[in-house]
């Protein structure tokens, strides 16, 4: 590490989250998607999209597409830069970035879920609901911060709710995020973050609020999302065709094995584990805190799930159950490691 970064974190590593003085520590240690082609899943140009189409966004976002519907989750393009985020400099929506990552995408959504309200997570959305003119589906907090940062409008919602938008059921679910060295970056009660007047203007204004995950039916298959989470709380104990689980953290790496016990996917699609502070342009790289390597260990411990990655904009339709009936909830099976 050069004489320049060991002088930076000397002076500004009292003020910085222990997470970003690891990521100014390792930079340009990570490896791209290129160490496992064998893994990046996509459809062919000549193929027909029939079914539930996925396509990576990025950190943790997503589309998904069926029969002319889109839903997008946590939908984040700006991808803003490490120093503004370590100095605590007034970050905003890059609007170039944004609307080239929405080039790949559909012109219309139905809805945006957002399952916490970290900038990686939320910034982008106002302006991506005025482009695609989807409804915003977020926490009680989120909310609020997307609508200091200009929606007129949002639907909060809580675990237990259940919506149906065109084709898309959509049950919300309780989550929680990754902690390192026992903290939640930039958690604040929201009685307490949101009490002062005006947007967010700062990543650390940018809240983790309440931590959502959606379980989202469409075609007779199931999609189960989440950003990450501790082995405190897991998803549901019911089959699924995909889960996207966050991977960023060691929190979310612990609760794998238990997390894909419950599940019982029939693809596994690890999230969040790109370094989102390179412009997506920049290509995929895995971010200094993430270990792949591991996920593939835990995932090769059960026999039924098919690990995969995805690309960015490199869209993947999801291949129809062999056998659907087999997909239904059955909570008292187990997958036998």
């Amino acid at each position: 590490m050069s004489i320049f970064f060991v002088t930076l974190i000397s002076i500004i590593g009292r003020q910085l989250p222990s997470f970003l003085l690891l990521f100014l520590s390792s930079q340009g240690l990570g490896a791209g998607l290129g160490s496992y082609p064998h893994l990046v899943v996509a459809d062919s140009l000549s193929s027909p999209r029939n079914g539930v189409c996925v396509t990576y966004l990025g950190t943790n976002g997503y589309q998904f597409e069926f029969k002319g519907h889109a839903l997008l989750v946590d939908p984040y393009f700006s991808r803003v830069d490490l120093s503004s985020v370590a100095l605590g400099s007034r970050i905003q929506p890059n609007a170039s970035r944004i609307n080239d990552g929405l080039g790949h995408l559909a012109a219309k959504a139905d809805a945006i879920l957002v399952t916490h309200g970290h900038f990686d997570h939320l910034l982008d959305v106002p302006a991506v609901m005025a482009k695609t003119r989807a409804r915003l589906i977020a926490s009680a907090s989120s909310v609020d911060l997307a609508k200091r940062a200009g929606v007129s409008s949002g639907e909060a919602v809580k675990p237990g709710d259940v919506r149906r938008i065109g084709p898309w059921k959509i049950r919300v679910l309780s989550a929680t995020h990754d902690r390192l060295f026992g903290k939640v970056p930039f958690d604040r009660p929201p009685s307490q973050a949101l009490a002062k007047a005006g947007p967010p203007q700062r990543a650390a204004d940018w809240i983790c609020g309440e931590p959502l995950a959606f379980l989202i039916e469409v075609n007779g298959q199931r999609i189960y999302i989440d950003s990450g989470g501790t082995p405190a709380q897991l998803p549901p104990n019911e089959r699924v065709d995909l889960a996207i689980l966050g991977m960023a953290l060691p929190d979310s790496r612990a609760r794998l094995a238990a997390a894909l016990a419950r599940l019982q996917p029939r693809y596994v699609l690890p999230s969040h584990q790109d370094d989102f502070f390179r412009p997506l342009s920049a290509g995929f790289q895995f971010g200094p805190l993430t270990d792949f390597p591991f996920v593939q260990r835990e995932s090769a411990q059960q026999n039924r799930s098919r690990l995969i990655l995805l690309d960015y904009f490199r869209p993947w339709t999801l291949p129809a159950a062999v056998n659907p009936k087999s997909q239904t909830p059955n909570p008292k099976q187990r997958i036998k490691s």
